[in-house]
């Protein structure tokens, strides 16, 4: 059983999945249309819940490390 207290640190602590396509444009420092670009070409996986687009953190940082070995 999880207490409150462990439950508070838990949610303080948790990162993010992934990100709507805003926030995925901030933390590239691209622009929206071209996060849009991105997943299009399957360099950054997106997912789709509902009518929302959303751009794992898992691959938002494996194509930065790829591109930053380039």
């Amino acid at each position: 059983m999880i207490t409150v207290t462990q439950k508070e640190s838990i949610e303080d602590t948790a990162e993010p999945l992934a990100v709507a396509t805003k926030e995925a444009a901030r933390l590239l420092g691209v622009s929206p249309r071209t996060v849009a670009s991105l997943a299009k070409s399957e360099r950054i996986k997106r997912v789709k819940v509902g009518w929302r687009s959303l751009y794992t953190i898992e691959s938002i940082k494996r194509f930065l490390e790829m591109a930053d070995n380039e």
